[in-house]
């Protein structure tokens, strides 16, 4: 197991860290594109020093994810079943559903007084950027993986896993990581009304939560949030102001979603968790 072990990390590294440099160049590349600057859902600077210290937690994370997932991979070789299209899907479709659920609880949880300092290097980032979408305490990613990785072995017991459905996902979400996190709106008005929006998130969810530090903890999907009372109502509206070029210029900016004047309310977290 150990030889295993040993084994698998320097590929994995390589790998791994190939995939984020690489989907993290790329949405750095598009998140400065002049059309870029016109959709920001927040029109602010990076706080001083923000960028070094992202940069220096997502080499930790680039490591910190190698090491872990070369372990599941050494502890688990009798998991992976022979490739089929039906077993890859069910396989991607497992892993979105269950990270999800895994993320918003473990997350909203990292959000109270006892457990903020797990999380609170994510939000170093008030204003997202893509280095933003690896920058995470090293506790945080082992607590995000390893429960992702849990749930997997589970389904491994009455389910057959494929090793193409788990980098599909990986792939997914290294992906939406980073779209989640560029501070660019490029989904349509029309999206957040859709049925396709129920759904999906898009970059302007996620910016708010950054911004206001209490509410939109889901991943990928608003759903969770709505369901539990944690979607902020101007959702729709913060998202058109971003669309038509007028994003927000100050981080307590609020918007009654029965208005067109915005207002401002103080960021100060609920359950006493303080700002970073």
């Amino acid at each position: 197991m150990v030889q295993g072990f040993l084994k698998l990390l320097p590929v994995v590294l390589a790998v791994s860290g190939a995939i984020k440099v690489s989907v993290l160049g790329l949405g750095w590349g598009v998140s400065h594109l002049k059309s870029a600057e016109r959709l920001r859902v927040y029109r602010r600077a990076l706080a001083p020093g923000q960028l070094r210290s992202e940069a220096r937690a997502a080499l930790v994370v680039i490591v910190g994810d190698a090491l872990l997932i070369s372990v599941f991979r050494a502890y688990q070789r009798e998991l992976f079943a022979p490739f089929t299209w039906t077993a890859t899907l069910l396989t991607f479709a497992w892993m979105f559903v269950t990270f999800e659920v895994w993320f918003y609880v473990t997350h909203r949880l990292m959000h109270t007084r006892a457990l903020y300092w797990m999380h609170a290097q994510h939000h170093v980032a008030q204003v997202t950027n893509p280095l933003t979408s690896l920058s995470f305490s090293l506790v945080e990613r082992f607590v995000l993986l390893g429960g992702a990785f849990l749930f997997l072995a589970a389904a491994g017991t009455f389910m057959p896993i494929t090793q193409v459905g788990v980098l599909l996902y990986i792939l997914t979400n290294y992906t939406l990581n980073v779209l989640a996190h560029g501070n660019t709106e490029w989904f349509p008005e029309r999206f957040v009304q859709s049925w396709a929006g129920r759904l999906f998130f898009t970059t302007t969810f996620h910016a708010m939560h950054h911004a206001r530090h209490q509410g939109h903890y889901g991943l990928f999907t608003p759903m969770l949030d709505r369901w539990l009372g944690t979607a902020f109502d101007d959702y729709p509206q913060v998202h058109a102001r971003a669309r038509a070029g007028n994003g927000l210029e100050r981080m307590g900016e609020r918007i009654r979603p029965e208005a067109s004047t915005p207002t401002l309310t103080p960021t100060v977290p609920v359950s006493g968790v303080g700002a970073p």
